[in-house]
């Protein structure tokens, strides 16, 4: 028992030394094979606002804050015409800096997914959002994993989408899980790898042999789980694919001009991109393309968490993306990640957003300001008491 303390510590000096290494390798990987073309300082605000040669910076090591401003959204890899990784230079650097203790990351710890209670918890709870009826986390051969954003923010969403795929196949449940996705992004791997194993025990438990996913995070996220487990994986647009109100095609008078927002972990594969743009074509939608798109697309100002350690530049991303949206000349902004929807719906402008599975299932709704009327519970004195819950230890 006496060894313990000491064994704790050398335990803790081995996670620190080999976060290190990780870093010094993304950060070695840039200074031996970037050109220095520019590329991605042209592309990247973050980038543009350091006002540094890439090598410079992958020498002296990005700060802890400029590792946490960084939206993680992977637009430096698309340009990079040597393949590099100033994203995965960054995200190394928050592993690192939690490693280090030189961020309070327990400041942030209402976000995390692996607590009782959390912010996504406590605003389903506050608005008495619950899926009761819908078969949820229940032993079944076909889940449909929803994501915690429309779980929380879109439960009719939710409930339309489950009743349309039950008609597909009557033996289906509702996950009510995070992917984990915001663990990886604040730099706690190791509590990623933890909650990890939790979800992928759930899903052995549950006997799951497919899941049907609505969200391109939580999609590429578990991806890697569920082909190590044999489960068979979908989009949303893939199970729908031979859905009766999908492929009915809209009236003339409703065929609208629409423009596709990419979501950024759609950047590699353009799995969701491509299914959508085939799926709005088929309806009867005209697609125009905004000057950034598909790979190329920008961020929506909420990848990374961004929003949390740096508003005023995840405000600057969702502005340069509605330039954009304005320039396209649409009648419609559309997305496949309902974060995106939400972030660029905060600001009430003259162009409608749209879930692009609101258009393929013929339902409108109001998302102008949806996100903050939803948080804003945690206003005013009784707010503060709910917030109280969400910190507490």
């Amino acid at each position: 028992m006496l060894k313990q303390p000491g064994f704790r510590l050398r335990k803790e000096e081995e996670r620190i030394m080999n976060h290190a290494e990780e870093t010094l390798a993304a950060c070695q990987e840039i200074i031996d094979n970037c050109t220095d073309c520019g590329l991605c300082r042209a592309e990247c605000q973050l980038l543009e606002r350091i006002d540094e040669s890439l090598v410079s910076l992958a020498t002296r090591q990005p700060t802890v804050s400029e590792a946490y401003n960084c939206s993680l959204c992977g637009l430096c890899e698309s340009v990079c015409p040597a393949g590099l990784s100033p994203k995965y230079m960054f995200a190394a650097l928050r592993e690192q800096s939690v490693a280090k203790g030189e961020i309070e990351i327990e400041d942030f710890r209402y976000m995390f997914p692996d607590r009782p209670l959390n912010v996504m918890k406590l605003i389903r709870e506050a608005n008495g959002i619950g899926y009761g009826e819908l078969n949820p986390d229940r032993e079944c051969d076909t889940a449909f994993f929803a994501g915690c954003s429309m779980l929380t923010y879109d439960p009719h969403l939710v409930h339309v989408l489950f009743k349309t795929l039950q008609q597909e196949s009557k033996t289906i449940s509702l996950l009510t899980d995070c992917c984990g996705l915001p663990l990886y992004q604040l730099g706690l791997k190791e509590r990623e790898a933890r909650f990890s194993q939790g979800l992928k025990d759930k899903l052995l438990r549950l006997k799951v042999k497919k899941l049907i996913f609505a969200c391109p995070n939580c999609y590429y996220q578990l991806q890697p789980m569920a082909l190590e487990m044999g489960i068979a994986i979908q989009t949303i647009y893939e199970a729908l694919e031979d859905s009766e109100l999908v492929n009915a095609p809209l009236a003339e008078h409703q065929r609208k001009i629409v423009t596709v927002h990419d979501s950024c972990p759609d950047r590699p594969a353009g799995k969701f991109a491509g299914q959508v743009r085939k799926a709005l074509a088929g309806k009867g939608y005209s697609l125009v393309e905004m000057e950034h798109h598909r790979d190329r697309a920008l961020c929506c100002g909420s990848g990374g968490q961004v929003s949390h350690f740096d508003p005023e530049l995840a405000q600057s991303l969702v502005q340069a993306r509605l330039r954009e949206v304005e320039a396209s000349k649409v009648e419609i902004l559309t997305a496949y990640c309902l974060g995106c929807v939400l972030n660029l719906s905060k600001n009430q402008n003259q162009i409608p957003v749209q879930h692009v599975l609101n258009l393929l299932l013929e339902f409108e709704q109001d998302f102008a300001g949806l996100k903050k009327r939803a948080q804003s519970l945690l206003e005013g004195p009784e707010g503060e008491k709910l917030w109280e819950r969400v910190m507490a230890d």
